[in-house]
């Protein structure tokens, strides 16, 4: 799973935006509602970010 299908996001999309903005990858999903409506792809969500943001840190 590589977006939110409900919220029609890509999960790199948040990342990006969240780096481009300095802000924290939550905010970007709470901002675009990603990850709320069926919940189906949220576990994958945070994984995907805080493993792609992770890797930028180190």
């Amino acid at each position: 799973m590589d977006k939110c299908h409900c919220a029609q996001i890509a999960f790199e999309t948040i990342v990006e935006t969240a780096k481009s903005e300095g802000i924290d990858y939550r905010e970007i999903m709470e901002r675009v509602n990603a990850g709320n409506t069926c919940t189906a792809c949220k576990s994958y969500l945070i994984e995907y970010c805080e493993s792609k943001l992770e890797l930028q840190t180190t």
